[in-house]
């Protein structure tokens, strides 16, 4: 049963084909080694993940392995997916800003940062994928509400921490440690002590990162 007090994103009429922006990509300067909710690799070859799994794999429950990022299904099925990456404690995840549903609260505090994205994320519709990666199309609309990136290891903290792409913090968990003058929780070679206080490029943000990005 819902826990009372908490919103849930509906599924009515949505598409769930929407795919990352590769702005978003440059600015992580990230490898990874698994996606494990794509459309296929020849679909988004912008994607730098070495590892496509589609729906056709069951990416759900597939094996997981390495740095995983994830644009999981939105609404209903999003509680599900963070719930994995959060097992699998190696990853980020690109979801809405959703503070108010249950699975916000059950899963991110067990992350080691979070990235509120300024401005609204131009994902690619999956109908001009084709003319994306070719260079023929970009999109010109954000999408209908915030979003962040939540990453798990230290590792990705700090990709989060130097992307430029807005507000980045370290969650519950990392504080303790932050607060005593320690390193970052997960991070014991990258991050150094107080890094709750972005620097002053975080805070300026990736104003332009996505094309005719607004805020709000």
């Amino acid at each position: 049963m819902p826990a009372k007090g908490f919103t849930h994103e509906s599924t009515y009429n949505e598409s769930k084909e929407w795919y990352t922006p590769r702005e978003l990509f440059r600015a992580l300067n990230v490898q990874f080694d698994l996606d494990p909710c794509s459309p296929g690799q020849d679909i988004v070859p912008w994607i730098p993940a070495q590892i496509h799994l589609t729906i056709r794999d069951d990416g759900l429950t597939a094996n997981w392995f390495g740095n995983v990022f994830m644009n999981p299904p939105y609404g209903s099925d999003t509680p599900k997916w963070m719930r994995r990456l959060c097992k699998h404690g190696n990853g980020i995840a690109l979801v809405f800003a959703r503070p108010d549903t249950q699975w916000f609260h059950e899963y991110i505090p067990k992350a080691d940062a979070i990235c509120f994205i300024k401005g609204r994320v131009h994902f690619v519709p999956a109908e001009k994928a084709a003319f994306y990666a070719d260079g023929q199309y970009q999109p010109k609309a954000g999408c209908g509400a915030a979003s962040m990136l939540v990453a798990y290891g230290g590792h990705n903290a700090e990709s989060l921490f130097n992307s430029n792409l807005g507000l980045t913090l370290p969650v519950s968990k990392s504080m303790p440690d932050v607060q005593g003058g320690g390193r970052f929780v997960g991070a014991a070679d990258v991050l150094t002590a107080r890094p709750y206080e972005n620097p002053p490029a975080n805070i300026e943000s990736g104003q332009g990162l996505f094309q005719g990005v607004h805020n709000g």
